[in-house]
């Protein structure tokens, strides 16, 4: 089968719409529990104007390389650039600083220049600082240039036989180094940035979202008392493996058609069981079943496994889910003119983004096969047997499973399976639908942070990342207002009030200009 294109899903890769003076220890084994008692100062860092966004727009912002050491254990030995940008709004007061992680692991800041932009039209009094994590953006990006090329195999992203060349480029690139980019020395990598940044006086937070909640929790383990306060969003605790992710969408559609099942206009559509209808689907398509809409590179089942775990990373898009199964299930001449138009959005090549530009493939390998995978380690034919029963499965670890045994793994720290202990405020968000970090398996975290001002909030409906997928009736966040509340005040109660007004999930689908860009109609489902 051929691969599908590097951005054959872009239509739904969406913009996820008390402070010491201290300076890190290096780490390296056990984390420092005195990490953060503070140094000398250094070299103030050098700030330089720059645009917010990647491609050269927005307001004028200040960027800075700042040297960190490549290996935490030997401070005064080769250093790397840790990349930043810090975007104070026009006007502000720079009353806080809100250092924003993203996850991955393998993303840069990227996606946080409009989600910035966006939160400064109404909280212009914070600093947001936006961080390269080590191996990705302008941070010593871990690539293979070759491989990455537009005119190869399959664009910006890297195929399992790309990566028979690559793989080797790497290790002779890095030498002894590859171990290194791992997420101890990234979380060393931020206390050290924000030790060199800090305002007297203000308040400084950190926000890491998927991966970067991994980050910002190995952050705190080191800088236990830097951070005025930490947020969680969709969280993945310490122990956890990636090498379920397909099969973690599979369960999080499941719980969706559960939605369904409970919503009177969707079940009066698909019955009293829909996630039984959806596999019924399934295995009818895997036989031949609506062959009008079939492409001629990708089995259907296939693209729409795909498609509906993208559709569930996205809060607009996954409502359309229960009526494509509807569609598909019926096909009649009708449904073959939606579902071709929507197999030909699926599979269409799209412009080469500036998000995957900055990816680092080799750094979200090496972390993942390090310190996020399982032991024993899942057979390619277990990974390949958990694809081909889903409904809904990105597919990443199509080519992990060969991978993982040719990778030059680092043996992890002994932080990676243990919790912070911490006095800071935290605020942990978590989405009952998240379908990349599930609600189960985000939890066990809430056990290990139970001091003062350290609140757990699930949001029933809300996806992967809370604060893009919980918003109002009135059309505000309800993450993010509850984020910048703890901002103001990290030690007062949290409110949780706005959950309650949150948009429930309308199954109706009523954005006729959305359902008409995707399956050519203004009815979803007739």
């Amino acid at each position: 089968m051929k691969s599908l294109p590097t951005h054959a899903l872009a239509l739904v890769i969406v913009s996820l719409a008390s402070c010491s003076s201290s300076s890190p220890t290096p780490a390296d084994g056990e984390p420092d529990p005195n990490a953060d008692a503070g140094a000398e100062a250094v070299a103030p860092v050098a700030w330089t104007s720059c645009p917010l966004h990647s491609e050269g727009k927005g307001p004028e912002v200040e960027c800075a390389k700042i040297p960190v050491p490549l290996d935490a254990k030997a401070p005064q030995g080769k250093t790397i650039d840790f990349f930043v940008k810090r975007y104070r709004p026009a006007g502000g007061k720079s009353l806080r600083a809100l250092w924003m992680l993203q996850g991955g692991p393998g993303a840069s800041a990227y996606v946080f220049e409009n989600i910035a932009e966006a939160m400064a039209t109404r909280f212009p009094d914070v600093d947001y600082y936006l961080p390269d994590h080590r191996g990705t953006g302008k941070s010593a990006r871990l690539g293979c240039p070759a491989q990455e090329a537009s005119d190869s195999e399959a664009g910006l992203a890297i195929t399992e036989a790309e990566w028979a060349a690559c793989l080797p480029a790497l290790k002779a690139s890095h030498a002894d180094d590859l171990h290194l980019y791992d997420t101890t020395r990234a979380a060393n990598d931020l206390g050290i940035a924000i030790a060199r940044t800090k305002t007297e006086g203000q308040p400084t937070f950190v926000l890491g979202v998927s991966y970067g909640t991994y980050w910002a929790h190995r952050y705190l383990q080191l800088f236990p008392t830097q951070a005025s306060g930490v947020i969680l969003d969709s969280i993945v605790p310490p122990g956890s493996s990636l090498a379920r992710q397909d099969a973690d969408s599979d369960e999080a559609a499941r719980d969706f058609m559960e939605a369904c099942k409970a919503d009177a206009f969707c079940s009066g559509k698909l019955g009293p069981d829909p996630w039984a209808k959806a596999q019924a689907l399934f295995a009818k398509l895997k036989e031949g079943h609506c062959a009008a809409i079939a492409h001629p590179d990708f089995p259907t089942h296939v693209l729409f496994r795909r498609a509906f775990s993208a559709f569930l990373m996205d809060p607009n898009l996954r409502t359309y889910i229960p009526a494509v199964v509807h569609r598909a299930d019926r096909c009649e001449a009708r449904d073959v003119s939606a579902l071709k138009r929507l197999v030909l959005v699926l599979t269409q090549d799209a412009p080469e983004s500036e998000m995957m530009k900055q990816w680092g493939w080799g750094l979200t390998y090496n972390i993942i096969f390090s310190e996020l995978w399982e032991d024993p380690a899942p057979t390619v034919e277990e990974l390949a047997a958990i694809r081909d029963g889903a409904v809904a499965s990105r597919d990443i670890t199509e080519q992990m499973g060969a991978l993982y045994h040719q990778w030059p793994r680092y043996t992890p720290d002994a932080s990676t399976k243990t919790y912070a202990s911490t006095d800071t405020p935290m605020l942990f968000l978590q989405g009952g639908l998240d379908p990349a970090t599930l609600l189960r398996k985000a939890r066990p975290m809430r056990e290990h942070f139970t001091k003062p001002h350290q609140t757990w909030v699930e949001v029933p409906t809300a996806g992967h990342t809370v604060f893009a997928s919980s918003t109002t009736r009135e059309g505000r966040s309800c993450g993010t207002r509850m984020i910048m509340a703890f901002l103001e005040s990290p030690t007062a109660p949290i409110d949780t009030s706005c959950i309650a007004d949150i948009r429930p999930l309308d199954f109706t689908i009523p954005d006729a200009t959305l359902t008409l860009e995707i399956l050519g109609t203004r009815n979803a489902w007739d």
